[in-house]
Parts: structure tokens; sequence; C-alpha cells
């Protein structure tokens, strides 16, 4: 940021820069394509990068551009700043203080937790969640994974463990024959795709 705010043909304001390692991504708005290319060619020029990908949207001039521009790199440098969210995948439009957020992230709860994040933002509006989500949680496979874990002659009845999804939040509920068994089913749940957290409702019987 400081090689941007050092190019005069450059509004740093606008621009939001997100690194990792060498590799730099510039987001945001600009007005004309004279400060995209400056803008583009001044971080190459920063010792330590290695790539810049330009993501960079051309604007027309004018206030409202112009606040929709302050909007969109405030929402950029938020979701960046949130560490438990991956803003590399993310890309963000504004309209009259209307955000479109629309890319990949891994889970549902990134999903949300970016739509919070611009929501907080002054000068945002609303906020349209376009956001794909990669890995997502499914019963049927935890409820599998868990009885390949510890056996079906392990669980006290037909069907007795029962998976619930919320989010990337699972739920397990039901009846097992031993504490072994029944933290063993927690871990296969834990450790199935997309999961971030397990709710325990399973009793032990026996």
């Amino acid at each position: 940021m400081d090689a941007l705010a050092g190019n005069p043909r450059v509004k740093p304001d606008e621009i939001s820069v997100q690194a990792f390692g060498g590799d730099v991504t510039l987001r945001g708005t600009v007005g004309s394509v004279v400060q995209r290319e400056e803008a583009v060619r001044t971080t190459r020029h920063v010792t330590g990068v290695k790539s810049v990908t330009d993501r960079l949207h051309l604007g027309l001039p004018g206030a409202s551009r112009r606040a929709d521009a302050d909007t969109e790199a405030a929402v950029l440098d938020a979701l960046k700043a949130d560490t438990a969210v991956r803003a590399f995948d993310i890309d963000v439009a504004v309209r009259d203080g209307a955000v479109t957020l629309s890319g990949l992230v891994d889970l549902a709860s990134q999903r949300d937790r970016a739509e919070r994040d611009a929501l907080a933002v002054p000068g945002v509006a609303s906020v349209h969640n376009r956001l794909g989500v990669f890995f997502r949680v499914s019963a049927d496979e935890v409820a599998e994974r868990i009885t390949d874990a510890i056996g079906l002659d392990a669980i006290v009845g037909a069907d007795a463990i029962t998976v619930t999804v919320h989010g990337d939040a699972v739920g397990l509920s039901g009846t097992v024959r031993s504490r072994e068994d029944h933290d063993t089913a927690l871990k296969a749940a834990a450790a199935s795709p997309g999961v971030t957290d397990v709710r325990d409702e399973i009793s032990v019987v026996g």
C-alpha cells in the first residue's frame, strides 16, 4: 500500500491489496485504464512480489462511483482482516451501497461470516451473498463414517444414531454401547469433510 500511495496516478483508498507470500491480488474499482495499469506496474516493482493478479474493475467517475469504490475497498479490507474468512477467492461489487459477494469459500460458516463482515462496513446498505461453498456437509456421509468407525454392532437399535446438519456443524443423538464407541463416533463426525463443530447428544447404554 505504501508503494501505491507514492504513485500520484493511483488512488490507493480505492484498492485493496491481498498478499499471500509473494503473490499479490489487487481488487477494487478505479476510474481509468491508466490507474489500473499504474497500480499493477507499481505493485510488480515492490521488493518480494513474485506475481500480481489484476482483479481491478473500471468504473465511471462521479460522486456515486467514488462512494461505491470506497465502500468496495472497505469491504475487501474487512474480509482480508478476518482470519476466519479466506478472502482470496471472494469478489466484491458495490452499486449504490448494495454489496454483492461472489466466488468460493471452503465452509458454510465462512460464507455467513463474510456476509456479516460486509454488513458491518459503514456505507453498506445490503448484501447479496452469492458465495458458493466447496465443502458441503452431508448427513448421510457423516452417519456412514460413524458406522464404519464403530461398527453396526456398537449401535443400540436400528439407525439409533441420528445426524442433523446446520451449515458446517452437526448434531449427533442416539445410543451406543460404550464410552469408547461414543468418543469414536464424535471423532469420526469431526473428521468428516466440511464439519467444524459437533454437538454431542449421544447416550451410552451398557
